[in-house]
């Protein structure tokens, strides 16, 4: 259904837009729900809509090998899902999964570009978006190389943390283990650590943050240089 004045912009770049260039766009938009484990692109997919997120997490996979993938980014309400085709690509060349269930703000990409080359600031916000969503990918593929698992799983908690909104997230150790490439044994330690610490608690696939500090204490750099790249153009 095409958005409508009573839907609430919860996506950060639409957010941005002044009243006006938001008003030129909504006739293009559609609310639809990103399902769990739904598949937006896979690798060679024709991209032929972006979405912006609301409140869901889509996480960017890449093939390992045949048997494995690697969370590279993900992208919630802070970006733009699928924007090969606008920057000249042609097929996506990675795997796009909906991590977390909620909502997104759908477009087709011929509208996307038609409204990005008028005047506004759509355009500026999109090549930001993506310099921040490069310097995510860099920066997690430093971080998955060089820094010990309590680190990374902090980073991971803490980025899923500020774009899901809740303190209680879907994901099991196997899910996480599977994201960042390393054995489920690896993220089970590092978990049981954090809940001695009181700073998670977890059952049944759900994981709940007690003690936002205390992750941040534990989490590398990495977390507060990839954050800065958004909050520079998003706040």
């Amino acid at each position: 259904m095409p958005a409508t004045a009573h839907v609430p912009i919860r996506n950060r770049i639409l957010s941005k837009l002044a009243k006006a260039e938001y008003r030129r766009l909504r006739p293009s938009l559609e609310q639809v729900a990103l399902h769990e484990n739904q598949v937006l692109y896979g690798p060679g997919d024709t991209v032929d809509h972006v979405y912006f997120p609301n409140d869901g997490v889509v996480s960017l996979l890449f093939d390992v090998d045949k048997r494995r993938t690697v969370e590279v980014a993900m992208e919630g309400n802070e970006g733009a899902v699928g924007l090969a085709i606008y920057l000249g690509g042609v097929n996506s060349c990675n795997l796009s999964v909906v991590r977390h269930a909620g909502t997104a703000m759908r477009m087709d990409m011929n509208a996307l570009t038609k409204c990005a080359n008028q005047r506004g600031d759509l355009q500026e916000l999109l090549r930001r978006y993506v310099h921040a969503l490069v310097t995510q990918i860099a920066q997690s593929g430093v971080c998955n190389r060089f820094h010990n698992i309590d680190a990374r799983l902090a980073r991971w908690l803490l980025m899923t943390h500020d774009r899901m909104g809740s303190d209680e997230l879907h994901a099991t150790q196997e899910s996480i283990a599977h994201m960042l490439g390393v054995r489920r044994s690896s993220v089970t330690a590092a978990a049981s650590g954090f809940h001695k610490q009181h700073i998670i608690d977890y059952r049944r696939g759900r994981i709940a943050i007690l003690d936002r500090r205390k992750l941040r204490a534990a989490c590398c750099d990495c977390y507060a240089m990839m954050k800065r790249q958004y909050d520079s153009f998003l706040n």
